[in-house]
């Protein structure tokens, strides 16, 4: 089941498509701010990404995994792998944080996944189908805004009353100029912070879009294990029809 987590897991880098935020004459309350930071990361009616995964192994060793994301707004998502050799044409349809299914060219089936593998990881990649699965965060979480520093909002996120979710505390670092994380913090139930995600780089590349050039996830409880997701290239607005994101389209392939 682990071997299946890396699609859903990476798709989570693909978020980064801010317009340009509004002007605030005084300081954004921490609603405003959070819901200027779910529409940058969602300005676009579709796009295409390509990616790739380099996971850090035992010996200096690294292991690249190639895909391409497509995400139509709101909520449709599909990744599909190119390289290497033992997960190429592996795909995987997200519709939503419970349901999303994977094809498996090996066996020339679609397998729904189960809602219990949300929090696991894939060949040692520091990602999660959680990681992933937060389109929005104002979804699932209540904003506090905590502060600022020179180039940066600083707020807090609280999971909202209901929800069971890996990480309910979030610490976020939120860039003023295309209101995108720079740095974003995840903390258990207790307390303690498990993993730090940072995002170098932003360029933009569409009037209404910014990726940034690469994505890190560094976990605490690994001894501070990296994986870094590379932006090959975007395309924003390319067209896409909502058959593509099917699972009959899934399992046909690209």
């Amino acid at each position: 089941m682990k071997a299946f987590a890396l699609a859903a897991t990476l798709a989570l880098t693909t978020l980064a498509a801010p317009s340009a935020p509004p002007a605030y004459a005084a300081e954004p309350s921490a609603t405003e701010l959070l819901a200027q930071i779910d529409h940058a990361m969602n300005s676009f009616r579709d796009a295409v990404f390509e990616l790739k995964l380099l996971l850090r192994q035992p010996g200096g060793r690294t292991r690249e995994y190639v895909f391409t994301t497509y995400q139509k707004v709101p909520n449709k998502r599909l990744v599909r792998f190119s390289a290497p050799g033992d997960v190429k044409g592996m795909g995987l349809l997200v519709e939503n944080l419970e349901t999303m299914y994977v094809f498996l060219p090996g066996f020339q089936r679609v397998r729904r996944m189960g809602t219990h593998v949300k929090n696991q990881s894939f060949m040692g990649s520091d990602f999660s189908f959680e990681d992933m699965s937060e389109i929005a965060y104002g979804n699932s979480y209540l904003p506090k805004l905590l502060g600022a520093d020179a180039k940066n909002w600083i707020i807090e996120l609280k999971a909202r009353p209901g929800l069971d979710l890996e990480y309910p505390t979030i610490k976020m670092w939120a860039d003023k100029v295309v209101l995108q994380p720079t740095k974003t913090e995840y903390y258990d139930p207790e307390g303690r912070k498990q993993k730090t995600q940072l995002r170098f780089g932003y360029t933009k590349d569409s009037p209404q879009h910014y990726s940034p050039a690469k994505v890190i996830n560094i976990d605490h409880r690994r001894n501070d294990h990296t994986s870094e997701v590379v932006f090959l290239s975007t395309k924003i607005d390319a067209g896409l029809s909502d058959e593509l994101f099917s699972v009959r389209s899934l399992m046909r392939g690209p």
